[in-house]
């Protein structure tokens, strides 16, 4: 009953969901107005919310206006098959140029609606979250329109008896992330050209460490294939990197890592592992950040140099 409540319903359409009389929806409201000690449907409803977000209904719940406003990601609430956004916060705002409170998805956001749509749709009905990386939508902004890149979390909120009855979106603009990635990855054909007939070995990474060209020199030296992502820990292992002495480096001392953090290493020499040609080998290598107009570090480059066989 509380949850019916809390979702808005009428007495009337509450009878008609619990096939019960409206008499006797009063008689239950009535009950729950005296064991919450309020006074009136609003209040229940605001109970209602505390315990479907916090699980109880005396916990100081003050905070949780500013959790939801002053995020620093968009969350928007979607309710029903039409998915009505029935909460949005400052940060979600600025995807439209007007209020989208009580509109449906197609009314809010016209010109992404046919790739959200089906995503709610499948929450809805699965009750599973849904993850976009990097997702292109279009959107209207200050009456103009402009595209964007976003990473996102469907997470559906599920009533009483399980089924779901809202799905929150949590997103974050990651834009200048893709944008920076392909300024880097836009290399043109005679760079490419000037990449393969280099001695040296040349690996470039964006600015989340993915490897984006690795040249003939490097790849013979290293061993190293397109796939290696300087993110997956695991796939660094293998190499074994090793100072001059033999010490194992750790990951926050290689020299991409901190090329990424800003750093411009000097030449150093280092020992690796090859496991195409499975030996040792001696290299010397230097890196250094490649950073977009305004400063911003969009990725790193490294050059190595082959020394003497172990």
């Amino acid at each position: 009953m509380l949850d019916l409540v809390t979702r808005g319903m009428a007495n009337k359409a509450i009878a008609n969901e619990l096939a019960i009389s409206e008499q006797a929806v009063k008689d239950h409201v009535s009950t729950l107005l005296r064991r919450f000690e309020v006074s009136n449907r609003a209040s229940l409803a605001e109970i209602g919310t505390h315990l479907l977000i916090m699980g109880v209904t005396d916990a100081d719940t003050s905070w949780l206006p500013y959790l939801f406003m002053a995020a620093p990601i968009g969350m928007q609430v979607f309710r029903g098959p039409d998915h009505r956004i029935v909460a949005t916060n400052a940060v979600a705002r600025k995807a439209a140029d007007r209020d989208v409170i009580g509109l449906s998805l197609r009314e809010g956001y016209p010109l992404t609606a046919d790739r959200i749509g089906p995503m709610l749709d499948l929450v809805f009905a699965s009750g599973e979250p849904h993850v976009e990386y990097e997702f292109n939508g279009t959107w209207v902004r200050d009456g103009q329109t402009q595209s964007s890149y976003s990473d996102f979390v469907l997470q559906p909120i599920k009533g009483p008896d399980g089924t779901v009855t809202d799905v929150v979106l949590f997103g974050s603009d990651v834009t200048e992330r893709v944008l920076a990635r392909r300024r880097v990855e836009r290399l043109s054909a005679e760079q490419l050209a000037i990449f393969s007939l280099v001695t040296d070995g040349v690996l470039v990474v964006d600015g989340t460490g993915r490897l984006l060209k690795v040249n003939d020199a490097a790849r013979r030296l290293t061993g190293m294939q397109e796939n290696f992502d300087l993110r997956i820990r695991d796939r660094i292992a293998p190499f074994a990197i090793r100072d001059a002495f033999g010490r194992l480096l750790e990951y926050e001392e290689l020299p991409l890592v901190r090329a990424l953090a800003g750093e411009t290493v000097p030449w150093t020499e280092l020992v690796a592992y090859n496991p195409v040609t499975m030996t040792d080998y001696r290299q010397r290598a230097t890196a250094a950040p490649i950073h977009a107009s305004d400063g911003a570090i969009i990725g790193a480059v490294v050059l190595l140099r082959s020394a003497l066989d172990l």
